[in-house]
């Protein structure tokens, strides 16, 4: 029977792509914010467009050894690491973090809430359902913590987990059995709802987990190695769907 649920973040309770085409475009205003910041402490910057192409072909190559548990991933981190490959000096602490704060702050402004969030985590919190969460994500905990509040989602959470902060990173099993054993759950009793097949579905089945996948966007492949127990592309579903997975008929 289940008892707990775990969701995914961005793309699931709150969507931070919005109108971006590719990833990582989506965090171009980061960057104009962090390079904004190292400008005005005097540091000799070379063109913007160099800059973000120097970004852009770091970070989907460091996102994957994150991801693939080789190395963890920052927004400090990877700031430093753009700077160093263009031979710029690295700025005193108190300016990167700065430019870090900046970065993140800035791609946060553009996100909105996935409709009827809100009002799930409620339904369920009143239903006896106990609460987890797991973002991917090279940002702080804190940056996402602003967002949760600011949508009314975080009062609902009895564990969260940011990657970033604690070097686990999905697909791999340390972030779900971490949120697991914080909420003293069993994956047995234990559904883990997410947009990305592979992050997620993949990643949950991999920790024993039940699976569903909340089909918000057209953004990832199919695999037919991702097989969920149920498919949703609407939160106002899932109290449903958590009845039918507990052997009970919804009307």
């Amino acid at each position: 029977m289940i008892k707990t649920v775990i969701f995914d973040l961005g793309g699931t309770l709150i969507e931070y792509a919005g109108e971006f085409d590719t990833w990582p475009e989506l965090e171009q205003p980061g960057l104009d914010a962090a390079v904004a910041v190292l400008n005005e402490s005097g540091l000799k910057l070379p063109r913007p467009k160099r800059f973000q192409t120097a970004a852009f072909e770091i970070l989907p190559r460091r996102w994957a050894q994150a991801t693939t548990g080789k190395q963890n991933l920052t927004t400090t981190g990877f700031l430093t690491e753009v700077l160093s490959t263009l031979e710029v000096q690295i700025p005193d602490e108190r300016t990167l973090a700065l430019a870090t704060e900046r970065y993140e702050a800035a791609v946060c402004a553009g996100a909105v809430a996935v409709p009827h969030g809100q009002a799930i985590l409620e339904q369920l919190s009143a239903d006896g359902y106990r609460l987890g969460l797991i973002s991917n994500t090279m940002y702080s905990g804190q940056a996402h913590m602003l967002d949760l509040e600011r949508f009314g989602l975080g009062q609902y959470f009895e564990s969260l987990l940011f990657s970033a902060d604690v070097n686990k990173w999905k697909p791999n099993r340390a972030p779900f059995t971490h949120v697991m054993a914080e909420l003293r759950a069993t994956p047995e009793t234990t559904v883990f709802i997410g947009d990305d097949p592979g992050a997620d579905v993949i990643g949950a089945r991999g920790a024993g987990m039940h699976v569903i996948h909340f089909q918000s966007s057209d953004r990832f492949p199919a695999s037919s190695a991702a097989t969920p127990d149920a498919t949703t592309d609407d939160l106002q579903q899932l109290g449903s769907v958590l009845l039918y997975m507990n052997g009970s008929r919804p009307g």
